[in-house]
C-alpha cells in the first residue's frame, strides 16, 4: 500500500486540524513538513505534529519528492497561487474554505489540476454531518415534496482584536467578510442541497468593525428549481445563530436537526425511514481527509473537488456584484463579467 507524504501550507489554527486529521490516517500516509511566513510557527508546528522538516517558503515544501498531498491552510488571497504551484509540481490538493478569492482563480485551479491529471479537494466539513446526510437523502428521494423555501442564517460575533489580524478585514487579502468567510459554508449547504442558483439581490454594510469588508448582508435568492430563499449573515451580532431550513410541500426540515410535517403519520414515517441512514464514522477536518484518502486510493474524485468548490465561490460573488451594483444578478457569472476577477472587488475597495 502507498504511503501519501503530506505537507502542510500555513501554520495557524486550521493547521491543526488538518495535521491531526492526516496523522489519524497514519497506515495510509506520512506528516513531512509544514511551511509558513512566520518559520518559528512553522517549526513549532512541525514539532508538535512530528513532522521533520519546516520552511518558510512553500515553494521549497512543494519541491520535496517525497510529498505527494499539500494541505493549504493560509488566507484565501493565496490559495490560488499556492494550489497551482503544488497541482503543476505534480501534487493533489486538500484547500481550505473558501476555495480562493474569484471566479477566474477557481477556474485557474481546476483547470490546474486537470492538466496535471491531480486531485484538488475543497474542505466543507459540513457536509460530513449527520443532518446534511438525511436532509440530501430527504430531497434526492423527493420526501419532502417541491421545495419552496430556503432560509440560511449564519450570525457570529467577532471581537475589535479579531480584526487586528493583518489579513482580516480586508477586501486584498480575506476577499470577503461575512459571506465569503463565514457563511461560505452555508453557501456549500445551499447549492449542494437545494441546486444551483439563478437570482441575486443582496445588500451588505460595515457596522461594527473599523474593516473595509462587510461584518453585515443579506440576500434574496431564486434557484433554477423555482424555490426561492434568503441568506443573513454577519459577524456583528451578539446572538449568534447557525441555522439552514428547507421547506417543501410536505414538511420541513432544519440544522440544527428539526422534522416536522403536518401529517403525523407520514412524519413518523420519514423518522422512522431516515433511522436507517447510516450515520457517519468520521466528523470534521478527519471525515474530509478520510474522504480525500478514499479518493486518492480509488482514483475518483473526492466529495467536494474544485468544481463543487467553485460553485459556492459564483454564490458569494453574486452576492457582492449585487449589494455593490445595487442591482440583481443572474447567473452564471461569465469570463467576462469584471466580476469574474478579483479586481472588481479591489476597485470596489479603493472607492
Amino acid at each position: 500500500m502507498q504511503a501519501w507524504g503530506i505537507g502542510i501550507i500555513g501554520a495557524g489554527g486550521i493547521a491543526g486540524a488538518h495535521a491531526s486529521a492526516w496523522l489519524a490516517h497514519s497506515e495510509d500516509c506520512r506528516l513531512i513538513a509544514f511551511a509558513d511566513r512566520d518559520t518559528r510557527r512553522a517549526q513549532e508546528r512541525a514539532e508538535q505534529f512530528g513532522a521533520d522538516y519546516w520552511y518558510d517558503d512553500p515553494l521549497a515544501l512543494i519541491e520535496r519528492d517525497d510529498i505527494n498531498v499539500v494541505s493549504i491552510c493560509t488566507p484565501p488571497f493565496n490559495h490560488a497561487e499556492l494550489a497551482t504551484a503544488a497541482l503543476e509540481a505534480g501534487k493533489n490538493v486538500l484547500v481550505e474554505k473558501p476555495m480562493c478569492c474569484s471566479l477566474e482563480e477557481a477556474d485557474k485551479m481546476i483547470a490546474a489540476a486537470q492538466k496535471a491529471e491531480r486531485l484538488i479537494g475543497v474542505v466543507f466539513q459540513w457536509r460530513f454531518t449527520v443532518e446534511f446526510l438525511r436532509m440530501r437523502a430527504l430531497i434526492e428521494e423527493g420526501k419532502l415534496g417541491r421545495l419552496l423555501l430556503v432560509q440560511a442564517i449564519s450570525n457570529w460575533w467577532r471581537t475589535l482584536d479579531y480584526y487586528k489580524v493583518w489579513w482580516r478585514g480586508t477586501w486584498e487579502k480575506e476577499c470577503g467578510g461575512s459571506v465569503m468567510n463565514h457563511a461560505i459554508h452555508h453557501l456549500d449547504l445551499l447549492v449542494s442541497l437545494v441546486g444551483d442558483v439563478e437570482r441575486v439581490c443582496a445588500e451588505m454594510g460595515i457596522y461594527c468593525h473599523p474593516i473595509e469588508t462587510e461584518d453585515a448582508a443579506s440576500a434574496l435568492l431564486r434557484f433554477r428549481n423555482r424555490a426561492i430563499g434568503v441568506l443573513v449573515s454577519s459577524t456583528a451580532v451578539h446572538m449568534e445563530e447557525h441555522r439552514l431550513c428547507l421547506h417543501g410541500e410536505l414538511g420541513s426540515v432544519t440544522m440544527p436537526w428539526r422534522l416536522v410535517c403536518a401529517d403525523a403519520r407520514y412524519q413518523s414515517e420519514l423518522e422512522e425511514w431516515l433511522a436507517k441512514i447510516p450515520r457517519p464514522e468520521l466528523g470534521g477536518h478527519m471525515a474530509v481527509v478520510s474522504d480525500f484518502l478514499r479518493a486518492l486510493k480509488k482514483g475518483e474524485k473526492p466529495s467536494c473537488d474544485g468544481l463543487e468548490g467553485r460553485r459556492s465561490i459564483e454564490l458569494a460573488v453574486a452576492i457582492y456584484k449585487s449589494a455593490i451594483t445595487g442591482e440583481s444578478v443572474t447567473l452564471p457569472i461569465s469570463p467576462y463579467d469584471p466580476f469574474y476577477r478579483k479586481e472588481a472587488l479591489m476597485n470596489y475597495a479603493r472607492g
